[in-house]
């Protein structure tokens, strides 16, 4: 229930005398609230309109605001739609400006379809996998986030999004939507305190990131801002001051991690939360700030407020191209923009030293953000948006759309909200389409197959039975599976049940498997492992932390090929016994690894050791004092039990006093620099009875004479009479189990045409190729002659 004293009869008398309410989810203190709604209400009243905001946190006494909503009871929501019902109908004629599809959008609907009010939708961040009433969804499927969403942009008079991606998405399906950013208020934000003596941050060159550290992705994006810093030359890096201003569930993670990871380097500086209000302050001290945004749905949508209040502020902007930074700035004239560590890194140090290029971005931005970026910028858009507007049944009767696709998927496993949402919208591209003969291969996937089998598919998309019966025909002809299979040189079988093998082609239904899940839960120790609530934050906490973790590892794992490879290696040495302190491991690699990271926390020492092409590169950069681009790996490290070695080709002299329990091998790495060598270093250092792991592509289609590319094999090798008996009779290794080379539809049907390594789904296409990773697990019994080598080759066609 609200402490918050009843509001003032004064107060409800301007709620019933308004031309115009705001009604926010959040509160003054979170960005879409304080500008979609107290600016914009502002500006409007400037303006000459009657505009006021109905807050559910500020007003209502709504405990939270933006990401915790969720630890609301669904009872206590639908209390605050009823109150904040009770004050919006007593106005039959006041637009409501409903910012978000949150749970609060009830009130404004009850209003509307009480006096028919005119309802403006304002759209301001890609969150259709929140959902806002997730226990009544079952019961009410309208009440799902994609429906939510699909409801209210259909049904409201005039929509407003944030962002260009947003303007796509909801503008193709609603004429009437309206580009309005996240702006800044030059009242607020202007570079009227920057002469002012320094005394708070300092007079180096000022570098910022702030906001809310809420979780995983953030924490991404954080950390590539911080490793590009680290990468600048440290005589540049020395004349500048990295500040961090922040909050949030994963703050205290970031500063632990920070701290772990860069103990030498003291000019990387952590201040707590500073209020909105106190912020132009914070700007005014400022030189450049960071956004470093990941190329996710999320980020291409959100309107990013920091960057308009850096541009009002004449703070310089150092951006990844992803988002509204490309539509509003101009590359290398008022924004410096890298999509890859090195070249933010680079900028980033040429904004430090050179102030004429940091002076001249500024100015350039500034003036584009007065004109068109600011809330005064913006002013006669919105209201040419207002004034022109001033003048559900219950679910069928059937299972869930999460049971039914679970079920129909053999899952074990609960299915990932996130999951759901992308069959779901492939669906929605599928039911848009003019030929069905012209969709991607890649639409028609097992999840979207069994949602057309749904019982409440027809009503939930407003599909005809008629329809729906041509689609599924499509489907069934056109899914990648159906072609792959026929074309396979490997006998495709279905995965039986049990366990994962030790050495197998990839699968996503491996982790049907409880033992496989629970033991990837407690190995995936990367960023996103801590929980989104505490138990005390709310009795529902052990079902929302499982969701999200569901979405974390188990989504993670099933749409990535290399998270795959990476997770089997593990997963084969814990079940040999392998991950223990007493062992020694290698990882010998061509490009930078996750595996050394992981392996330093458990076993005693890892030696990474680089051979790709710019190994020397790497080799001098470390001499020179500059942080090993190998060891910037978004997972804890325990540095004392890691060394990095960046060798290129392997040299019979190299490490030739090291042995180790552990040899990984990943990505067909094995054939860069010669197979018959690169087995017979590895073998002269592995310990008898010590283990190595192999991940390379199995050829799938196309000639099996011999071996197609540096990183793949023919299909042939992939059975019992492949590489398990050449290894078996030529070698002193043996592979741990027989190889098992099944896999379903639903991971056959994850094709993605691609001429080189890199893309996360199980099955690539490189010209008219399919080809899938394996690993090999194998173990050492006793040496290997150069000779057998040299014989095993042969028979492989290896070079």
């Amino acid at each position: 229930m609200s402490d918050l004293p009843p509001l003032s009869s004064a107060q409800r008398h301007r709620y019933k005398e308004a031309d115009v309410i705001f009604v926010a989810q959040d509160g003054f203190a979170l960005a879409p609230a304080r500008v979609r709604c107290y600016s914009f209400a502002k500006l409007l009243r400037q303006k000459g309109i009657a505009a006021e905001v109905l807050s559910f946190v500020d007003h209502l006494g709504a405990k939270f605001g933006g990401g915790p909503v969720a630890q609301i009871p669904e009872e206590e929501k639908l209390r605050l739609n009823l109150q904040a019902f009770d004050i919006l109908a007593e106005n039959p004629h006041a637009v409501l400006y409903v910012q978000k599809a949150g749970y609060h959008v009830l009130s404004c609907c009850m209003a509307a379809a009480r006096h028919g009010n005119k309802i403006i939708f304002d759209y301001d961040d890609y969150d259709v996998d929140t959902s806002p009433y997730w226990r009544l969804e079952p019961w009410f499927p309208s009440l799902r986030p994609d429906v939510l969403l699909s409801s209210m942009t259909a049904r409201a008079d005039a929509c407003v999004v944030s962002s260009t991606k947003l303007l796509e998405l909801v503008g193709r399906n609603r004429p009437n939507t309206h580009l309005v950013h996240t702006v800044a208020d030059l009242e607020d934000f202007n570079p009227s305190h920057r002469h002012l003596p320094r005394q708070r941050f300092g007079d180096r060159v000022n570098i910022l990131w702030c906001g809310d550290v809420w979780g995983s992705l953030v924490l991404r994006d954080i950390f590539f801002a911080i490793d590009a810093f680290a990468l600048i030359p440290p005589d540049v890096r020395a004349g500048a001051c990295f500040h961090l201003i922040g909050f949030g569930r994963a703050w205290p993670e970031l500063k632990r991690r920070v701290a772990q990871r860069y103990p030498d380097i003291d000019n990387i500086v952590f201040h707590e939360r500073i209020a909105p209000e106190r912020f132009s302050e914070v700007l005014a001290e400022m030189d450049i700030g960071v956004l470093p945004y990941a190329d996710t749905m999320f980020n291409a949508c959100k309107s990013p407020t920091k960057m308009f209040e850096y541009l009002l502020a004449k703070v310089a902007v150092c951006a990844t191209p992803v988002g509204e930074v490309v539509h509003c700035l101009e590359d290398g004239v008022s924004v410096l923009l890298a999509d890859h560590l090195e070249g933010f890194s680079v900028n980033l140090g040429r904004l430090i030293a050179d102030h004429g290029l940091r002076t001249r971005v500024i100015e350039a931005a500034y003036e584009r953000g007065v004109r068109d970026l600011s809330l005064q910028g913006i002013g006669d858009r919105l209201v040419g948006i207002v004034r022109p507007l001033m003048q559900a049944d219950a679910a069928s009767a059937g299972p869930s759309v999460e049971d039914h696709l679970a079920q129909a998927l053999g899952r074990a496993q609960e299915m990932s909200p996130r999951e759901v949402a992308i069959a779901r919208g492939d669906l929605r591209i599928v039911l848009r389409a003019g030929d069905l003969a012209e969709i991607d291969p890649m639409r028609w996937t097992a999840p979207l197959i069994a949602l057309l089998n749904w019982p409440g598919v027809e009503r939930a998309e407003a599909i005809t039975a008629q329809r729906l019966g041509q689609i599924k025909k499509v489907a069934a002809r056109s899914r990648n599976a159906v072609r792959v299979r026929a074309e396979s040189n490997l006998p495709l079988t279905e995965r039986p049940a049990g366990p994962p093998a030790l050495s197998k082609v990839t699968a996503s239904e491996d982790w049907e498997s409880p033992p496989w899940f629970a033991w990837v839960d407690r190995y995936k120790v990367g960023c996103s492992t801590f929980p989104r609530y505490l138990d005390d934050e709310t009795t529902d906490a052990p079902r929302v932390n499982a969701l999200d973790r569901l979405d974390l590892v188990y989504n993670f794992y099933k749409r990535s090929c290399g998270a795959w490879s990476r997770g089997q290696t593990v997963y084969a040495l814990d079940r040999l016994g392998l991950l223990t302190r007493v062992q020694d491991a290698a990882v010998i690699a061509s490009n930078p690894d996750g595996m050394p990271a992981f392996l330093s926390n458990i076993v005693h020492h890892v030696d990474a050791i680089n051979i790709g092409t710019e190994a020397s590169e790497h080799a001098r950069r470390v001499a020179r004092g500059e942080t090993d681009r190998w060891r910037l790996v978004s997972r804890p490290c325990d540095a004392e039990r890691l060394a990095v070695h960046h060798l290129g080709r392997l040299d019979g002299a190299d490490l030739a006093g090291k042995r180790w329990d552990i040899v990984v091998v990943p990505d067909g790495a094995v054939f860069l620099h010669g197979f018959v060598a690169t087995m017979a270093w590895i073998d002269a250092r592995l310990r008898d009875e010590g283990c190595l792991v192999l991940t390379m592509d199995v050829l799938l289609n196309g000639a099996c004479g011999s071996l197609c590319g540096p990183t793949g094999i023919p299909a042939r090798l992939a059975t019992p009479e492949g590489l398990n008996r050449l290894f078996e009779e030529l070698t002193g290794l043996r592979v741990e189990g027989a190889f098992d080379g099944s896999v379903s539809d639903a991971t056959l049907d994850r094709v993605a045409r691609t001429d080189g390594p890199g893309t996360p789904h199980f099955v690539r296409q490189t010209g008219a190729t399919f080809h899938m990773p394996a690993v090999w697990t194998l173990r050492k019994r006793t040496f290997t002659p150069m000779d057998s080598w040299s014989e095993l080759a042969a028979e492989v066609g290896a070079v």
